[in-house]
């Protein structure tokens, strides 16, 4: 376990699938600190990677939003982060299905037998 505190200033176009660009603002973010935390396997491989919500909401510029949802938010592209949020339940599935660059959450086939959970990316929690 161990915390992160991303801070970036949005210097250039952000373009993001499917065709939104967002012109530079140069708006500076600094989200609060997060927990983040990684598991590997004995041969060095991640098997998991976790970031939790703000230590402090009420830190940085963010709106309490961590990680990318901290960055988009300064760079004027607020979504909500939600557990149970439908329209980032829709983005990430609609990234997962087109194979996007970044995932919220692995293809089935890939997740060990032992995973007990079927829930994905910002699905609420099925155990």
């Amino acid at each position: 376990l161990f915390f992160e505190r991303w801070k970036a200033t949005h210097t250039g176009e952000l373009s993001l699938p499917p065709g939104i660009k967002l012109p530079a603002t140069n708006n500076k973010a600094e989200t609060p600190i997060m927990p983040f935390s990684i598991v590997w396997t004995p041969e060095g491989k991640i098997i998991y990677e976790h970031l939790t919500t703000a230590v402090d909401r009420f830190e940085g510029n963010t709106m309490g939003k961590v990680a990318v949802f901290g960055l988009l938010e300064t760079a004027g592209l607020p979504l909500g982060n939600g557990v149970g949020d439908k329209t980032l339940i829709i983005q990430q599935k609609i990234n997962r299905f087109f194979n996007g660059p970044a995932q919220a959450y692995s293809k089935a086939e890939d997740v060990p037998k032992w995973w007990k959970s079927k829930a994905v990316g910002a699905e609420a929690n099925d155990i």
